[in-house]
């Protein structure tokens, strides 16, 4: 009965392994190619003709303790985001809800992960046999699981270092009967995990000026959600350190010119590295945050320069730690020469390569190619100023990226942060038209939305409302006719879109940052306060102040949205679902909100298909359909 059983449901778990395959697998393919490819080519590097082999390799670390733990350490950084792909992927969080067997799930993920561990668990068969084989691969696989499932705060580091202590000091055969179930037990719990931390810290500060609060937001969200890749430059820069100094006791330099020489010689090949890797989860971040970023006044010009700040940042620390290091290991009389060159130098570094990214990231599927090309053209030219001028090259390198940034960040930090006013509150949009691929979404709209006024826009699924909202906010561009709000047409500067205040239906909008956090940057950038308590306490956001925004409801992430449009107190709002996801006390909050908003002299344009919802909302009311808009009785 038990093989029937498992022979009946081999198709089911066939197509479970398929979708896995196809939906985690290639998300960690993905992640995972480029660290297999470096380590086949150091691999190569160190291997070929120098005597190097993969019992020494095992011999030395059982040798060294120290040795063994940064094998460790680099392949648990290292392939960390890969094992994240496998078992916390939203897919796979979608594809448990189907009916199959949960220990289908489990073993097939399994699976998976043991071929993302094979080259480490090959190095140490050849190197020490079947008994460091399993050990390896069981050390490995607790090793990410702990990390995967580890509790927040210091309780969840502590128990990382125990595992890496373990790992590092266990003889093989221990480590290759322990480990395992260590492993799974880590890697279910692991998977069963929810992300829910709380944002910790005291939060974002509120002192900063506008860009500086950004970058500081963007490093938070990488660091809490995206650790492993700034892990990942941290060990590509270690690697250099330890480079700069082989090569200088080899060559038995120790004058601080020639150790100068040495680090930044090898921080460029990896600070590049380091910095495009880290441009990814940035770009990630302000593209699902563009729409928030964009309608509290966050022009092209002052994003990219928090970009270029946060790497800048990030890289100064980073050359700063390598120059100490290498200070320590060498001469420490040549420490101030070391931190000032190591810091500029990584900061240059970081921030041209995140540049490169972000200017190759329009280009598609010919991007990739491009970021190359320029990496390896940028490097080609900063070791050849080095080697020509190695005293000015590191000034040559930031005065070359500074330049880059205040081309166009200078105007946009200077502009008046004042309200729009004066003006009466409407928005017009005049003759509007939209095509999406071969469909035309929008025809010949004209829509005006008075002072006073809120207009409620109806229609059935995928009659264009959202896009119509998107175009009313100015996060899309028509493709002809005009929008003004508050008399100030959108493509003209930024006196409409201070005027305005937008709200989506579904977003992520920086989803490691806390709800504190994210009302605290959206009232920097509009250079207003913060929602007031009484305002908080009112959409019942004070008892979650503190949590990531990843952790909130979706009625909460909506409560959260409209908060940070109130800032500023903006005459027009642009609310798309606002009643999708509340309860039914939160939707009528929502519309005395709104009818609040309009006896004040506010206006707002409310997209909605919520009959009651529409009930509870005093206003003029339109339908959208097959691209024209139509007034509906009251």
């Amino acid at each position: 009965m038990a093989v029937a059983r498992v022979l009946a449901e081999l198709p089911a778990a066939w197509a479970l392994a398929r979708a896995l395959a196809l939906t985690a697998g290639q998300e960690a393919s993905r992640r995972g190619l480029p660290v297999y490819v470096g380590l086949v080519a150091v691999a190569g590097l160190l291997f070929g003709g120098n005597g190097l082999t993969t019992a020494t390799v095992v011999e030395g670390a059982g040798a060294s303790p120290l040795a063994r733990a940064l094998l460790w350490c680099a392949w648990l950084i290292a392939l960390a985001p890969t094992m994240a792909a496998l078992w916390q992927s939203r897919s796979s969080l979608w594809l448990r809800s189907l009916p199959a067997r949960r220990g289908w799930h489990l073993a097939i993920l399994l699976g998976f992960s043991l071929v993302a561990e094979s080259l480490w668990g090959l190095l140490w068969a050849l190197g020490g046999g079947p008994v460091a084989a399993a050990g390896a691969l069981g050390g490995a696989l607790a090793g990410h699981g702990v990390l995967l499932a580890r509790p927040a705060g210091a309780r969840g580091w502590a128990a990382v270092m125990a595992v890496v202590a373990g790992l590092v000091l266990a003889p093989p055969l221990v480590l290759a009967v322990v480990s395992w179930p260590i492993a799974l037990l880590a890697l279910r719990a692991a998977w069963l995990a929810a992300p829910t931390r709380s944002s910790g810290g005291r939060g974002l500060s509120r002192r900063l000026p506008g860009p500086w609060m950004l970058a500081q937001a963007l490093l938070t969200s990488v660091a809490r959600g995206h650790a492993t890749v700034l892990a990942r430059g941290a060990l590509m820069m270690a690697l250099a350190t330890a480079a700069a100094w082989l090569a200088a006791r080899t060559n038995a330099v120790r004058d601080p010119s020639g150790l100068q020489h040495y680090l930044c010689g090898f921080m460029v090949p990896a600070g590049l590295v380091a910095g495009s890797a880290a441009s990814g989860p940035l770009l990630r971040l302000e593209a699902g945050a563009l729409w928030l970023l964009r309608t509290a006044g966050a022009s092209g010009p002052i994003r990219r320069g928090a970009m270029a700040l946060a790497l800048a940042g990030l890289g100064a620390g980073l050359g700063v730690a390598s120059a100490a290091a290498l200070a320590l290991a060498t001469e420490w009389s040549s420490a101030p020469r070391l931190l000032l060159a190591g810091g500029l130098a990584g900061a240059s570094l970081l921030t041209f390569a995140g540049l490169a990214g972000r200017w190759t990231e329009r280009f598609g599927s010919r991007g990739p190619g491009r970021l190359v090309l320029v990496l390896l053209l940028a490097a080609t030219l900063a070791l050849a100023t080095l080697a020509w001028q190695p005293t000015l090259a590191m000034l040559a390198w930031a005065l070359a990226v500074a330049v880059i940034w205040l081309f166009g960040h200078a105007r946009s930090v200077s502009r008046d942060g004042r309200a729009a006013g004066g003006a009466a509150v409407v928005l017009a949009m005049i003759g509007v038209r939209k095509r999406l691929g071969t469909r035309i979404v929008l025809e010949e709209i004209d829509l005006r939305c008075a002072a006073g006024e809120v207009v409620l826009l109806l229609g059935e699924n995928g009659a264009g409302k959202s896009t119509l909202l998107r175009i009313a906010a100015g996060l899309v561009e028509p493709d002809r006719g005009q929008v003004t709000v508050a008399g100030a047409a959108l493509d003209g500067g930024a006196e409409g879109r201070r005027a305005l205040a937008y709200a989506p239906d579904t977003a992520d909008a920086f989803p490691d940052l806390g709800v504190r956090e994210l009302l605290a940057l959206v009232a920097v950038i509009k250079r207003a306060p913060p929602p007031s308590p009484a305002l908080c306490e009112r959409l019942g956001l004070t008892p979650v102040m503190e949590q990531r925004m990843r952790t909130l409801s979706f009625g909460q992430v909506k409560r959260t949205y409209l908060a940070a449009a109130t800032i500023g107190a903006p005459p027009l709002w642009v609310l798309d679902e606002p009643s999708n996801g509340l309860d039914p006390a939160g939707g009528a909050l929502m519309a005395t909100m709104l009818r609040e908003h309009a006896a004040a002299g506010g206006a707002a344009l409310v997209a909605t298909n919520d009959a009651r919802f529409v009930g509870l909302c005093a206003g003029r009311t339109v339908r959208l359909a097959n691209g024209r808009l139509r007034e509906e009785p009251t």
